[in-house]
């Protein structure tokens, strides 16, 4: 079980990094510096937005009360 949510987990990071570097089939970005930083953005917005969906399902559940 753990390997296959490893699996994925790494298909979804390889998926990102190549959309960093290839869109419509021509390379945007070689220098895997640039490649490295937007990838860690987007990890740093994902990590945000996934906080944002637990406080708002939290707030939701407080409200029903």
């Amino acid at each position: 079980m753990h390997t296959s949510i490893r699996l994925t987990f790494i298909s979804l990071q390889m998926h990102t990094i190549l959309d960093e570097i290839i869109f419509g089939g021509q390379v945007l970005e070689t220098s895997s510096t640039e490649v490295i930083k937007a990838v860690e953005e987007i990890s740093k917005l994902e990590s945000a937005s996934n906080a944002i969906t637990l406080v708002s399902k939290s707030v939701s559940s407080w409200r029903s009360r």
